[in-house]
């Protein structure tokens, strides 16, 4: 019910970034011509985790003409747009940050996934990448970002969620710069009331008639 939305909001944080919007508002309040902006067409799009959500970052990704490289623990089989699947490990995830000129993060929060992207992580990736969640905070260690953010070691980062929410005044993420913070709004949408109501018909529907139950949540999993 959220992978729509969510990848709506990866990919208007990912824009913003690439396209310099927030750096141009401040230019034009100083009445500053911007810089150039990053294309992303012909690019390279890592997602860490290919499932609803994964996949709906995928379709938008196709429009940009990406090569896309992809993780995930239990998907097997590759659709056509995603040029890599491969499963979990530290060689493949670190192949996918070294590539990707964009990484967003769409797996859900679990004991392996904690501080899942760390200082080692963020060293691999190129200076001149982005990386962007908007699932759970927690999967990115905030202090190693800003420190990855600060040195110029990624290019930006976009969250909309965090480990603390709401982000506190005093919270250092504030001032990290090209960084693009939101307020947890990824699953917002006005059509959110009316596919939670199908939803549950639907699902209903199949329980009765003693049918497989979508979205179903595996709890040793956590997902």
């Amino acid at each position: 019910m959220y992978a729509s939305q969510g990848a709506e909001h990866a990919w208007a944080l990912l824009l913003s970034l690439t396209r310099g919007v927030p750096s141009t508002t401040d230019d034009n309040g100083r009445k500053v011509w911007p810089m150039p902006a990053l294309e992303l067409t012909g690019g390279t799009l890592g997602i860490i985790g290919l499932g609803g959500f994964g996949l709906e970052i995928v379709k938008r990704a196709v429009g940009y003409d990406m090569t896309i490289l992809a993780i995930d623990p239990v998907r097997q089989d590759k659709p056509l747009e995603v040029t890599e699947l491969n499963r979990p490990s530290r060689q493949n995830f670190h192949s996918l940050l070294k590539r990707s000129d964009a990484v967003m993060i769409a797996c859900p929060k679990v004991p392996e996934t904690y501080h899942l992207i760390g200082g080692k992580e963020l060293a691999v990736m190129k200076n001149t990448a982005y990386l962007v969640n908007v699932t759970r905070g927690g999967i990115v260690d905030e202090q190693a970002l800003i420190v990855a953010l600060k040195s110029g070691q990624i290019a930006g980062a976009g969250l909309d969620v965090a480990e603390v929410e709401p982000v506190p005044p005093n919270s250092p993420l504030w001032e990290a710069p090209n960084l693009i913070i939101t307020p947890h709004r990824a699953g917002s949408s006005q059509h959110r009331p009316q596919k939670t109501f199908e939803f549950f018909c639907d699902n209903l529907r199949r329980y009765l008639k003693g049918e497989k139950l979508e979205n179903v949540v595996n709890k040793n999993l956590g997902f």
